[in-house]
């Protein structure tokens, strides 16, 4: 009789007509469907980050960080010990995980910056840290 009552007990608890095997049953089946579903993702998750997608542009990358800076354009000498120092402005746009990105890396942006009226040399730099944080810029050299 005691195994009766402990039976019915169960069947209530779990609401499952068969008892606590069919419902221990299902639990099991829903850890896998999870475990399942997590490998899924983390392959997912590994296939993007090896896939070479940075969030930052630049003619060389690194898997887990990037900091470089190359050259663009160059319009006239850099200038002689005779004529005025050479100013410079500097304009960023920032990106965050990928899904954010703001700022204005304009040449426009960079002149203003560093109050130039005539360009001699635009360069660019790009930082990228782990694909959390990256930083593109375009750096104008002029009078």
């Amino acid at each position: 009789m005691k195994y009766e009552q402990s039976k019915d007990a169960r069947n209530e608890l779990f609401g499952d007509k068969d008892g606590y095997e069919n419902a221990a049953t299902r639990i099991i089946k829903r850890k896998d469907v999870a475990a399942r579903a997590g490998s899924v993702l983390g392959l997912a998750i590994l296939a993007a980050s090896l896939g070479g997608c940075m969030i930052v542009d630049s003619p060389i990358k690194g898997v887990l960080g990037t900091e470089v800076i190359w050259g663009d354009i160059a319009t006239a000498e850099t200038g002689s010990p005779s004529t005025a120092p050479l100013k410079e402005g500097k304009a960023c746009a920032e990106s965050i995980l990928g899904l954010l990105a703001r700022g204005d890396a304009s040449v426009r942006a960079a002149k203003q910056n560093g109050k130039i009226t005539e360009v001699i040399s635009v360069d660019h730099s790009a930082r990228n840290f782990l694909n959390i944080v990256g930083d593109w810029c375009t750096i104008v050299r002029g009078h």
